[in-house]
């Protein structure tokens, strides 16, 4: 291994040991998560097909394991999240698959249908928020404007490509919401509801190199968080 790529993992260990020092002093209690919020319920699959013509089919599921080459040892595990954001006074909301080392598999990003007028708005969503955009049978379009949608996929583990939809995905290409349901465990104190949202969803893909690859045959079950402030 080169000196650069050591120092790269060296620095990504030891930003994981400071974010795992902060966390442990910085819980008030030790929280056993109840069976109904493990990882293992979240998941993706689908095909992608790159621009040579070559097909691969993928699955990833939260508490999938990956050993790291580069550090003798170190087995990392395949978690699930939610990041909130407010740009140009639009909320933003992304789900997906992800593990500090290797990588988000898969991210999807909905935006909400108005802007917000308020400059002290909170980026976290709220139920209501989320039930206008989640929905059974609800299509997204997908681009960068207000109540739109973007779906990233990334080669797993490592990052080795990504490729993102955009506005010329909408030619044969579909994101729809198959199924919701509440998700959260407040009696344990945990300060988050969410919904859990399988989804499916195709289109041709902006690969990182500038070609395009096509997504196919996708599914996923991930988790939108929202708070009951």
């Amino acid at each position: 291994m080169c000196l650069a790529n050591k120092i790269v993992t060296l620095m990504r260990l030891l930003l994981l040991l400071l974010t795992f020092v902060a966390l442990l002093f910085g819980c008030k209690k030790n929280v056993e998560f109840p069976p109904e919020i493990r990882p293992n319920e979240f998941w993706a699959r689908y095909t992608i097909t790159d621009d040579s013509g070559r097909t691969t089919t993928y699955y990833h599921q939260g508490e999938e394991t990956t050993q790291i080459e580069d550090v003798s040892g170190l087995v990392v595990e395949l978690g699930y999240f939610t990041e909130t954001t407010l740009e140009d006074s639009i909320k933003q909301i992304t789900a997906g698959l992800s593990e500090f080392l290797t990588g988000k598999p898969i991210s999807i990003r909905l935006k909400a249908k108005m802007p917000v007028s308020d400059p002290f708005t909170t980026v976290d969503w709220t139920a209501g928020e989320l039930e206008e955009l989640l929905f059974p049978g609800k299509s997204f379009v997908f681009g960068d404007g207000p109540g739109e949608a973007q779906i990233q996929i990334e080669g797993y583990p490592n990052r080795t490509w990504v490729g993102t939809s955009a506005a010329a995905s909408n030619q044969n290409g579909y994101l729809r919401v198959l199924e919701v349901s509440d998700y959260g465990a407040p009696q344990i104190n945990i300060p988050y509801f969410g919904k859990k949202v399988k989804l499916a969803f195709a289109c041709p893909l902006i690969h990182n190199s500038g070609s395009i690859w096509t997504l196919t045959e996708g599914e996923a079950v991930l988790l939108f968080r929202y708070y009951t402030f």
